[in-house]
């Protein structure tokens, strides 16, 4: 029998393997969550323009993640949208991130902004 597949992911803020497929429940849920509260935010980071502009910025930056130099999966919004809605497609509030980071920079956030 063959072993699942691991990758390296932050747990309540330790590095540890686990297996890819592990969490797939829990994101279903968050996401069920935020289209049921956030409508319009998951509207727009499903919109066309959205997606158009993160990739830009990923290839701008040669999928190089701002904090750490690793390999950046998502772009980022510096301010985010739920503080500035109007800073939502402004390309100089976005930056590359890879996930470590981003969830390291979304807990940092929810401090910053008491969201």
């Amino acid at each position: 029998m063959m072993a699942k597949p691991k990758r390296l992911a932050i747990v309540n803020g330790k590095r540890v393997l686990v297996e890819y497929d592990s969490r797939r429940e829990e994101y279903q849920e968050y996401n069920q969550d935020r289209w049921k509260h956030q409508n319009d935010l998951m509207k727009f980071y499903n919109s066309k323009a959205w997606r158009q502009l993160s990739k830009l910025v990923l290839n701008e930056y040669y999928y190089v993640c701002r904090m750490c130099g690793g390999d950046a999966t998502l772009a980022d919004h510096i301010i985010p949208v739920r503080v500035d809605w109007s800073k939502r497609l402004d390309k100089d509030n976005i930056q590359p991130l890879c996930e470590s980071c981003h969830a390291i920079k979304t807990k940092e956030d929810k401090n910053k902004y008491n969201m």
